[in-house]
């Protein structure tokens, strides 16, 4: 090799490590992130998949990628944990793939702060009503599910209730209130599960009874470092959020965040948009 073209080498590897280094660290493709979960409730195993966060984003023409994935899948019961629908984007994109899979699942809706920010909490409320999907306010469903009954009950967003500063207040009693109807309607003989769209009341969830509590709300702490930093700041939470994504052992109930489906101008780093499934199989 001659003596000037060696002298650019290590710039052109330093180049090429940069650009490689960026583009998986900003990567942003949709995955799929599964967790295996075991309950002695059950007697045949359960599919569930996890959809928050998605703010009105796209995939796809009619969210044709998105509806793919889900689709390949092939849940039992799907779960929309808030902020589907956001407060400055048009809300096409949510309504678009709610109105899809409406009719191919069972899926159950709790508000996240974004669709009470909008004003409009309400109309999306009777909008997703009017395609068949149940919207859970402080109270709970029971389905089937392959021969076995579980129950789905779920609590709207806090900011319905409160305006809330970004670092968090008190509890609001009728947020409070929806959480303790949802208990008083357990069934402890069927599998359980919460949905609620902030983590960071995790103190509420645990000893609360119910087997699996699912939330959004943190977007993964928006940046990652794989191994290292789970995230780095969650709303309501602050920097290094302890609850950004993943699942939490909360003693006699677990908890699975989401790190959500948003796409926006604050880029995801390490944290590309997910679709969570849980698969609950039984044990002895």
């Amino acid at each position: 090799m001659e003596p000037q073209k060696k002298k650019f080498m290590p710039y052109v590897v330093l180049i090429v490590a940069i650009v490689a280094f960026l583009t998986v660290a900003l990567w942003n493709g949709l995955v799929v992130r599964s967790y295996v979960l075991s309950s002695k409730k059950l007697t045949n195993p359960v599919r569930l998949i996890i959809l928050s966060d998605l703010h009105s984003s796209m995939y796809g023409r009619n969210q044709s990628l998105l509806l793919a994935k889900i689709r390949e899948l092939k849940p039992d019961l799907v779960f929309l944990v808030g902020d589907i629908v956001d407060d400055r984007r048009p809300q096409e994109g949510a309504l678009q793939l709610l109105e899809a899979i409406a009719p191919e699942y069972p899926c159950f809706y709790v508000t996240g702060n974004h669709e009470f920010w909008s004003g409009r909490a309400d109309n999306i409320k009777n909008t997703i009503r009017s395609y068949g999907i149940e919207v859970l306010e402080g109270n709970c469903k029971t389905v089937t599910v392959r021969g076995q009954r579980i129950q789905v009950c779920g609590v709207d967003d806090p900011d319905g209730f409160e305006q809330e500063n970004f670092f968090g207040q008190e509890i609001a009693p009728e947020w409070d209130e929806q959480l303790e109807r949802c208990k008083k309607q357990l069934n402890t003989d069927m599998f359980s599960i919460l949905l609620s769209h902030r983590p960071e009341r995790v103190s509420y969830y645990t000893g609360s009874g119910f087997d699996l509590v699912v939330s959004g709300h943190a977007h993964g702490g928006q940046i990652r470092v794989p191994w290292l930093l789970n995230g780095l700041y969650a709303p309501n939470q602050g920097f290094l959020p302890k609850y950004a994504g993943g699942v939490y052992d909360l003693g006699s109930s677990t908890m699975i965040v989401s790190r959500g489906l948003a796409k926006s101008f604050i880029p995801r780093i390490f944290n590309p948009p997910e679709i969570v499934l849980v698969s609950v199989e039984p044990r002895e």
